[in-house]
């Protein structure tokens, strides 16, 4: 079971998948999918502790978003939460290594600057 925002990237193909097979297979992703949540908390005292208080039922949505790496627009069926920053996994991994070399770069700035305190 997976938690967050879930997401599935629609407008996309890769290799030879193109004609009726892709259309259709877009028009798929298209369909909204649907979680139930069960909710336990407020009458955990006179329930007994595996009924939850209610059910939710979540459906996910298309959202459109422009990728802050690759400065891609993608549009991708997602459950309710924030708008993602990245097109996938991809794009998250090198946008964290580049955030890394950038913050120990400036670390290592740091540390040359300052004076050496074992020579007093």
């Amino acid at each position: 079971m997976s938690h967050g925002n879930e997401e599935m990237q629609l407008g996309v193909t890769t290799g030879p998948e193109r004609g009726a097979d892709a259309v259709a297979r877009l028009d798929e992703e298209h369909v909204p999918r649907q979680r139930v949540v069960e909710v336990f908390g407020a009458l955990a005292d006179v329930l007994p502790y595996d009924q939850p208080v209610y059910r939710r039922t979540l459906t996910t949505r298309l959202v459109t978003f422009i990728c802050a790496r690759c400065a891609r627009t993608v549009t991708q069926q997602r459950f309710p939460g924030p708008v993602p920053r990245y097109c996938g996994a991809w794009c998250r991994y090198q946008a964290q290594r580049a955030q890394t070399r950038e913050r120990v770069r400036q670390h290592r700035a740091r540390s040359r600057s300052a004076p050496d305190k074992t020579e007093a």
